[in-house]
C-alpha cells in the first residue's frame, strides 16, 4: 500500500493547493504496459467541514485503493462546502476540472467518466453529490457517507441565529452561497436539483440512528431509480469510515471491467 501528498499550483483557486492520493497495490497496476495505455478508475474523496484531507489517512482509503486497483484522491476544500463560492474560491469548477486535469497529467487516471467517481462525508458529501449532479460528463458515480444534505434547512437555522452544527454561521454561510435568502431553488440546493433529470448514479449511506438519515433518504425519493440507500449499524465506523467507504467502494467497482 501506498499514498502520499503532492502540492501544486492552481489557476482556478489562484494559489497553491494540497492532497492526498492513495496508489494501487503494485500487483494491481500493469508495470509492463511502457506506452502507458492502461488507465485506472479514480475516486475523488471530500473531506467534513472543519477538516481536512489528512482525515482519509485515518480511515480505510490507502486499503481500498490497494485492493481495488483504483487511485483516490483527497483534496483539501478547506471550508467552502465544494462549492463555487460567492466571495472566495471556485472549488466545485476546480474539484471537477482542473483538479482532475492535473492530476492526469501525473498519474495514469482515467478520462471516461464511467471510472471516475466523487464522493464524500458530511459536508463532503453535499459538496460531492451537488458536484455529480452538475458535471454528469464527468463523474458517472457519487457516494454520500453521512451526509448532511439539507443546506436549506441549515441556513434557515443561521438566519434565526441558531447553532448549524457545521462549523458555519450565517456570515460564512453568505461567503459561499450569497444571498441565503435565495438559496432554495437555487443551483446549490440539492432538492431542487433532484427534481430535474439526473444523469449518474447515487449511494447514500449512514449509519443508524444517524441524525440525517430522514433528509438523506427524502433526497433519495427524488432521485428515485438513480440513487441507492443503505445503513450499516450504529458504531461501526468508529469516527473514520472504517465500514462505510469500504461498502462505498465496493458499490462504484460493483460494475467496473477489469483493466
Amino acid at each position: 500500500m501506498a499514498f502520499f501528498e503532492f502540492n501544486a499550483l492552481s489557476v482556478v483557486m489562484c494559489g497553491s493547493f494540497a492532497a492526498r492520493v492513495f496508489l494501487p497495490e503494485m500487483d494491481r497496476l500493469r508495470l509492463g504496459d511502457k506506452e502507458h495505455k492502461t488507465k485506472y478508475p479514480v475516486l475523488l474523496l471530500l473531506h467534513d467541514s472543519g477538516g481536512a484531507s489528512v482525515d482519509w489517512q485515518q480511515t480505510p482509503a490507502e486499503r481500498c485503493a490497494a485492493d481495488h486497483g483504483i487511485f483516490i484522491i483527497a483534496p483539501d476544500v478547506q471550508h467552502a462546502l465544494g462549492t463555487d463560492m460567492k466571495y472566495g474560491p471556485k472549488y466545485e469548477t476546480f474539484i471537477s476540472g482542473e483538479l482532475l486535469g492535473i492530476c492526469r497529467n501525473l498519474f495514469p487516471i482515467s478520462q471516461d467518466p464511467a471510472y471516475t467517481w466523487i464522493g464524500g462525508v458530511g459536508t463532503g458529501a453535499y459538496g460531492a453529490v451537488k458536484t455529480a449532479i452538475h458535471h454528469p460528463d464527468v463523474f458517472s458515480k457519487a457516494i454520500s457517507i453521512d451526509g448532511i444534505l439539507d443546506m436549506g434547512a441549515i441556513i434557515q437555522k443561521a438566519l434565526a441565529g441558531e447553532e448549524t452544527g457545521i462549523r458555519h454561521d450565517e456570515a460564512s454561510l453568505a461567503a459561499v452561497f450569497g444571498e441565503l435568502n435565495q438559496f432554495d431553488g437555487s443551483a446549490n440546493d440539492l432538492f431542487a436539483l433532484a427534481e430535474k433529470p439526473i444523469g449518474n448514479r447515487f449511494l447514500f449511506l449512514c449509519q443508524k440512528g444517524h441524525g440525517r438519515i430522514r433528509e438523506n433518504v427524502a433526497l433519495v425519493n427524488k432521485m428515485m431509480s438513480m440513487a441507492d440507500f443503505a445503513t450499516i449499524p450504529t458504531g461501526a465506523d468508529y469516527f473514520t469510515q472504517q465500514r462505510s467507504l469500504p461498502e462505498a467502494v465496493r458499490w462504484a467497482c460493483a460494475d467496473r471491467v477489469t483493466i
